[in-house]
């Protein structure tokens, strides 16, 4: 059977100069959510901080850009967010977002606190990657 679960939302607004993922895992430490997911997020950075796909370093943006995009998945002791932004071209480009991006003017994000589920990582004989686990919370009952 899949692992449902009852959702709580909660929703944030960055002021200029933070760090969406910093806040972020404050939310997570503020909450306690063994399992969290990004629902939305619009606003603008400065500076992004993006790990490009089969990259192994990052690669840091500095201007304006919009952010069109930031989905993922956090757990206590990690995430795995992708984030997709726009230049003032409309040329849009993306990755996973690290430490070290900035806000423009906001960023207003919407997660849901996923009930009843816990998330973590391990190593995935497929992918050699550490991946996504999902386990149903034992009821304490």
């Amino acid at each position: 059977m899949l692992p449902l679960s009852p959702g709580r939302f909660a929703a944030i607004r960055l002021t200029p100069g933070e760090d969406p993922l910093t806040a972020l895992r404050a939310l997570q430490r503020q909450t306690g959510a063994q399992a969290m997911a990004l629902v939305t997020c619009v606003g603008s950075l400065t500076r992004a901080v993006i790990r490009h796909a089969d990259q192994p370093d990052s690669t840091s943006y500095q201007g304006h850009f919009e952010i069109t995009s930031l989905v993922g998945t956090i757990d206590p002791a990690g995430q795995h967010l992708h984030l997709t932004i726009a230049d003032s071209k409309g040329r849009a480009f993306g990755g996973h977002l690290l430490p070290g991006s900035q806000v423009y003017t906001t960023a207003e994000i919407v997660v849901v606190i996923l009930e009843g589920l816990t998330f973590n990582r391990a190593p995935c004989p497929l992918s050699g990657c550490n991946e996504l686990v999902v386990h149903k919370t034992p009821d304490k009952g």
